[in-house]
């Protein structure tokens, strides 16, 4: 069997891997033009799928916290607190024996998932073809290739998804009511000490009685251990978040800033400190309006999809990157067993096992896609054997930080 992957995001780079450790043939192909062309985000929570990561790929493979881990050089575990209105304590979730979590900066783990996969930089798809017999697809530079199976992997606005629902993205993409704006700063010294005492990897605040949710993360910790690199959103139920005429669709950088300020006067002088220290060029320039997809069905036959493609959902409860990885370890092990004694070839067999596949994908992602949208903080959680996981909030422990390359 051969398969073609479209799109060498999260979801295409960790299922070659599956199929290189089984052993099954594969082409993956990517619009951009390198591997820089585009900002990757910046940091994706893995947990329940650590072992199952390092088992489902060769085993020349870099160790993953070491490759990955946003914290590194300092010793700190991946942390990530909530602060609710009227509670004084410390919640939130912590890597321990118990429960692994990785907290991956995600240009390295992309570069880490990359490892010895020979990506074909610059492959645009506009056409493709499939029958019983197998796929072809056709690149906008006049190059083409024929497979077994296709798998779109491409994202969003996945131009498979088009191909196989014949209907835009525009037909299926949900607009979530939810105003953002986006800032960024570098930290070092106390600052940056503050910042890792309220949540080692970052920090949620859930605020209805003061009408917003913010976010705040860290991105990276710089090589020498003493500043780090943050991130935060700023975030209103709004309707009207898509209207041209909305007023973030014309906001200059010091707007956005005045406005995120002025909203959170009533936060404690600690929650307050990073969006009083983020320079106003610092703040993202561009409107965001998030949009989530939620699909009832998918066609069974040779042509599938994973992650964004089939259920994209907003980043803020870090699910999306999480289920794309899910859906690539079902999906390899599913097109592993189709390789074995040529049931590819046998349009029944595909079709069954695409159809399992599918229900069992839009399923779980659905749920997910649902928590998300809604920012449902304690909604439960799956593995990816796809049953509940037990995450639960816990009292999180004060230390003493230290900064530094050795500390």
């Amino acid at each position: 069997m051969h398969v073609l992957i479209i799109g060498a995001g999260l979801g295409g780079l960790s299922l070659a891997q599956s199929l290189q450790k089984q052993g099954v043939s594969f082409e993956i192909f990517e619009r951009d033009a390198d591997e820089n062309a585009r900002f990757q985000g910046w940091a994706i929570a893995l947990h329940s799928i650590i072992d199952k990561l390092s088992s489902s790929f060769p085993s020349d493979m870099p160790d993953l916290r070491a490759s990955t881990n946003h914290l590194a050089p300092l010793k700190l575990p991946a942390q990530i607190a909530m602060y609710l209105p009227g509670r004084k304590d410390r919640l939130g979730f912590q890597d321990s024996p118990q429960m692994p979590i990785i907290r991956a900066e995600r240009r390295r783990l992309r570069d880490w998932l990359a490892t010895n996969i020979p990506v074909q930089w610059g492959r645009r798809v506009t056409r493709i073809e499939h029958d019983n017999d197998g796929v072809s697809v056709y690149f906008k530079d006049g190059s083409s290739a024929k497979g077994d199976i296709l798998v779109g992997a491409d994202g969003i606005k996945s131009v498979v998804r088009e191909h196989i629902l014949h209907r835009p993205s525009t037909d299926l993409l949900k607009v979530v009511p939810l105003a953002t704006i986006v800032g960024q700063l570098t930290l070092s010294g106390e600052a940056f000490k503050r910042q890792l005492s309220l949540g080692h990897s970052g920090y949620m605040c859930i605020r209805p009685d003061l009408g917003f949710v913010s976010f705040v993360g860290l991105h990276y910790v710089l090589p020498d251990g003493l500043s780090g690199r943050y991130y935060w959103n700023f975030m209103q139920t709004d309707p009207d978040v898509s209207n041209p005429d909305h007023w973030l669709q014309k906001a200059s950088q010091q707007e956005k800033l005045d406005y995120t300020l002025k909203s959170i006067t009533k936060m404690p002088p600690k929650l307050r400190e990073i969006f009083e220290m983020t320079p106003v060029d610092e703040i993202k320039p561009e409107s965001y309006v998030w949009c989530d997809l939620e699909l009832e069905s998918l066609p069974a036959g040779r042509v599938l999809l994973v992650g964004d493609a089939a259920h994209a959902m907003t980043p803020f409860r870090g699910e999306g990157g999480y289920h794309t990885l899910i859906d690539t370890l079902i999906l390899s092990k599913i097109l592993g067993e189709l390789d074995t004694g040529g049931k590819f070839k046998d349009v029944a067999a595909v079709q069954q096992a695409v159809a399992g596949y599918n229900d069992e994908m839009l399923r779980r992602g659905g749920q997910a896609v649902r928590d998300s949208r809604n920012l449902h903080a304690n909604a439960a959680r799956v593995g990816p054997d796809g049953k509940p996981l037990v995450v639960e909030m816990m009292s999180l422990p004060d230390v003493e930080i230290v900064l530094g390359a050795e500390a």
